[in-house]
C-alpha cells in the first residue's frame, strides 16, 4: 500500500508502482482532499480520519497484510497506522514499513514561505487567496523542491494540475494542511510507535539528500531514533523521490521485503 503526501495524490507513485507491480499487488489511494477523491469543505482532514480511510480501503479490498510505503504527509499517517497496530486495533498486518522524505520530526523541517503562511492563523485569509490562484504555478512550485525537475513531463504537469483542481481541491489546501499541527500534538504517540516497530517488522528510511524541506538531517535523526531500521541516503534527488527516482524506491521495497521474508513475515505475488 502506497500512501502519498501533500498536496499531491497517488499519481506520484505512477512510475514506482509500474516497477513494483511486476512482483506485488499494489494499492495506491487518493486520500480525501486529494486527487480524484472527494474534497468537502466541511471535513477535518485529520490524519486520524485519513488513517480510517486507509483501513476502510484495506477492508474493501480484503487486504489482510501489506507492506506500507509512504512519502511526505503520508509518513505521519503511516506512523498512526503503526500506533494502531501497537494498540492491537489495526485491521491488517503490517509486513514492513518504508518511509521516504517526510517531516515526521517537524522541528527539523526547513519550511517554505508557503508552508509558513499556511501554519500562521493570522495569514490564513492571505493563504486562501493565494491558493485560489495557485493552479498556473502549482507544478512549477513543486519542481522547486526537486533536484530533478525534468522528471515531470508536460503531460505529467497537466495531469497533476487537473488532479488538484478536481472538486476545487486548490481551495481546500488550507483545510488539508491543518494536519501539520497534529505532528506536534501527537508526536509522542507516533514517534513511540515508530521507535518500537522494528521489534516486530522491518523498517527502513530511504532519504533523498537534496530535499530542502525534509532535510537529510531529519532522516539521520530518524535513523538514530530507530537504530534497528535500515537507512539509505539517495544523493542527487530532492523532495519528490517517487517521481525523481522511482527505481530507487522499487529497489528499496525489494530489499525490505527480502528482509521480511527472512523473518518469515512476508507475502508477495504478481499484480
Amino acid at each position: 500500500m502506497l500512501i502519498h503526501g501533500f498536496p499531491t495524490s497517488s499519481f506520484d507513485w505512477r512510475d514506482a508502482m509500474a516497477l513494483l507491480a511486476r512482483s506485488f499487488h499494489c494499492v495506491a489511494l487518493d486520500l480525501p482532499g486529494f486527487g480524484l477523491s472527494d474534497k468537502p469543505a466541511a471535513y477535518s482532514y485529520s490524519l486520524f480520519q485519513q488513517a480510517d480511510t486507509v483501513e476502510a480501503v484495506a477492508r474493501a479490498l480484503d487486504i489482510e497484510a501489506a507492506h506500507l510505503l509512504s512519502h511526505d504527509m503520508g509518513t505521519s499517517l503511516h506512523t498512526e497506522l503503526l500506533a494502531r497496530k501497537h494498540d492491537s486495533r489495526l485491521g491488517f498486518t503490517v509486513l514492513s514499513s518504508t518511509f521516504l522524505n517526510g517531516s515526521i520530526l517537524k522541528t527539523h523541517a526547513q519550511l517554505t514561505d508557503f508552508q509558513r503562511m499556511l501554519e500562521t492563523p493570522s495569514r490564513l485569509p492571505e493563504a486562501a487567496l493565494l491558493c485560489a490562484e495557485i493552479l498556473p504555478e502549482y507544478v512549477a512550485g513543486l519542481q522547486k523542491l526537486m533536484a530533478c525537475p525534468e522528471a515531470v513531463t508536460e503531460q505529467d504537469a497537466l495531469v497533476m494540475t487537473e488532479l488538484l483542481a478536481y472538486q476545487d481541491g486548490h481551495h481546500r489546501l488550507p483545510h488539508v494542511y491543518a494536519y501539520v499541527r497534529e505532528r506536534y500534538l501527537h508526536q509522542q504517540r507516533w514517534l513511540g510507535a515508530l521507535a518500537t516497530e522494528s521489534d516486530s517488522a522491518p523498517v527502513q528510511f530511504v532519504w533523498a539528500t537534496e530535499d530542502p524541506v525534509a532535510v537529510i538531517g531529519m532522516g539521520r535523526a530518524l535513523a538514530e531514533l530507530t537504530p534497528r531500521a535500515r537507512f539509505t541516503e539517495v544523493p542527487g534527488v530532492g523532495h519528490f523521490l517517487p517521481i525523481e527516482n522511482p527505481h530507487v524506491v522499487a529497489e528499496a521495497i525489494d530489499a525490505i521485503t527480502s528482509a521480511a521474508l527472512s523473518q518469515g513475515n512476508c507475502r508477495t505475488g504478481p499484480a
